[in-house]
């Protein structure tokens, strides 16, 4: 479980999307005005905050401060809705993924379930990457339910050669 909470802690890229290009999507009219000026923007301080306690948590043991910086993730972007071109969205799904992050680390694996269910709710068919371009959902699910894949499930799941070996060797001293 440590060498999992090492690769969840090596950084997210959000995954690259191909769209289409509109032309007419540049140009600004009354309503795009409107719609710019009611948009419900990440609030910064709450931001800055939760970074600086991930920079004091690092690799930190602690379970408590774990649990905490969760929390104090998930209450930045609680009760915010972040539609496909929200100007704060990929910095909302990066704290959602270090709340589950952090509940995975903390052993709390009902709340990083409940993280993971509310991130692919909150973000459909998107997900991070980490620094080896491994999936951050895959690997959530890896971790939390890989009791319930079967082998291949858990071979098309883009996640960590190390990880997948370990949860393979984990398995297997299980069954045996």
């Amino acid at each position: 479980m440590a060498l999992s909470a090492a690769l969840l802690l090596t950084g997210c890229n959000s995954t690259p999307h191909k769209a289409s290009v509109d032309p007419l999507q540049g140009r600004l009219n009354s309503n795009t005005l409107t719609e710019a000026s009611s948009i419900e923007r990440l609030d910064t301080e709450c931001h800055s905050d939760v970074l600086q306690r991930e920079n004091s948590v690092g690799n930190s043991a602690d379970i408590a401060q774990q649990i905490a910086l969760a929390n104090a993730a998930l209450r930045c972007i609680e009760n915010k809705s972040f539609f496909p071109q929200h100007p704060d969205k990929q910095m909302a799904m990066q704290l959602n993924a270090l709340a589950v992050v952090n509940f995975i680390k903390a052993g709390e694996t009902q709340m990083a379930e409940k993280s993971l269910t509310q991130f692919r709710q909150q973000f459909p068919q998107q997900d991070l990457l980490f620094a080896d371009y491994t999936s951050f959902v895959d690997t959530a699910v890896a971790l939390l339910q890989h009791s319930e894949l079967s082998v291949h499930q858990l071979s098309v799941l883009n996640i960590n050669k190390a990880l997948r070996h370990e949860l393979k060797r984990n398995d297997y001293w299980l069954r045996n």
